[in-house]
């Protein structure tokens, strides 16, 4: 039976960011690829919040070489005709990169790969399915189903960035609690000239009917994502599209390359450590994915995590620094990242009443009138990085301590 210090369970880029800050910290590290279907529509636009973590690992210049930084983000509101405009330059000198990253979800997990094959690590397991996993005090023992039959794993350690259908989280019995929202959330790739409407690279378009987050892929490419009710057919959602776009485009012409539609949760896993089991990102927590508050913990999560597992594999602090870690992140998306969340979509796509809508948006127009307003209004990303679950005065060889 083939043995390695770590086996992270998900190929998506909180998954490689954790492998690849685990093997830069010296961990023999094994990445088991799921089988996840890429997606054109899948997240592009990473949070100015965590690029300094990306930097820390190495990669942001090669990520930035296959996407773009774009500092501006707006507010349209579709009731008033208003368009808010914000500048994240305001926090220069308070972080040394004062923009968002927009790169394909493909391109920024083939930089990742890249990286992660400079060091002691095995080739990544395609196309594994997990079927079984079972722990004791020294280790944990995986069964995979491969296109070569079964193969069975000792690891020390088993990071879980699976998803929010985690099979780990399901092998473990660990619920996953929150609930379900009464809206499906559709994502269309969409090639139009949404800069040429005035659209900014990150728009959020305020609505109750036609609300929406809109983000620039590249030159001709665009993300529109919205919510729309369960009691619409989902067999009828792509044929719904092109009507949702048209309200909003009037006459500019444009073309739908691809959609995905989903149900949209807000959940917990009971806990984010199980043994030596770790739990990271969408696997461990999920909220409304039109708002991007969820993805950025979920970068954070991998951050902190990085820095506790590599501090107890390096023999430079005991287990209970994960608990913390568990404990820690778990806190962060229940105080921060979900209320953040679930109010923004609340602004973004379910306020019907004028007097109600003119209270919300208060803050915004501040914002973008007043520089100190707009990065108190901004630095609130920082909340979703948490503490540091090692204890002051630690030694560690993580990038991250």
């Amino acid at each position: 039976m083939k043995h390695t210090q770590v086996v992270v369970v998900g190929a998506d880029p909180v998954g490689l960011v954790t492998a690849l800050g685990l093997a830069k910290a010296g961990l023999d590290v094994l990445v088991v690829d799921t089988g996840r279907e890429a997606s054109a529509c899948a997240p592009c636009v990473h949070d100015w919040s965590v690029l300094p973590g990306l930097d820390r690992l190495g990669v942001l210049e090669d990520a930035t070489q296959a996407g773009f930084t774009d500092p501006s983000w707006c507010l349209r509101v579709l009731q008033t005709g208003e368009h808010l405009t914000f500048d994240l330059g305001v926090l220069a000198g308070l972080t040394p990169h004062p923009y968002n990253l927009h790169v394909e979800d493909t391109a920024l997990c083939e930089v990742l790969e890249r990286h992660l094959a400079r060091h002691r690590t095995k080739p990544i397991e395609r196309n594994a399915r997990l079927v079984d996993l079972a722990q004791d005090q020294s280790g944990v023992e995986i069964v995979l189903e491969t296109g070569d039959g079964v193969r069975r794993l000792r690891t020390d350690w088993v990071v879980a960035a699976d998803g929010t259908s985690s099979m780990v989280r399901r092998l473990l019995g660990l619920g996953f609690r929150g609930s379900t929202w009464h809206d499906r959330s559709v994502v269309a790739l969409v090639d139009a000239d949404f800069a040429g409407r005035d659209y900014a690279g990150t728009t959020l378009q305020v609505d109750d009917r036609y609300g929406a987050v809109v983000h620039k892929v590249d030159d001709r490419r665009w993300r529109y994502t919205f919510d729309e009710s369960l009691t619409l057919p989902e067999e009828s959602v792509g044929a719904r599209i092109p009507g949702v776009l048209r309200k909003v485009l009037g006459s500019v012409p444009f073309h739908v390359l691809d959609w995905h539609s989903s149900r949209m949760h807000q959940r917990t896993s009971d806990q984010y450590r199980a043994g030596r089991v770790l739990l990271v990102g969408d696997s461990a927590h999920v909220a409304n994915r039109m708002i991007g508050h969820s993805p950025i913990t979920a970068f954070f999560d991998a951050y902190r995590l990085i820095e506790a597992l590599s501090a107890v594999a390096g023999g430079y602090a005991d287990e209970r620094v994960l608990d913390k870690y568990s404990e820690g992140r778990k806190r962060v998306f229940l105080d921060h990242a979900l209320p953040a969340s679930a109010g923004r979509k609340h602004l973004i796509s379910q306020i019907s009443d004028r007097r109600q809508l003119e209270t919300e948006l208060e803050h915004y127009r501040l914002a973008s009138a007043d520089p100190e307003a707009l990065r108190e209004l901004l630095l609130f990303n920082r909340e979703l990085e948490g503490d540091s679950p090692l204890p002051r005065g630690t030694s560690s060889v993580s990038v991250f301590s």
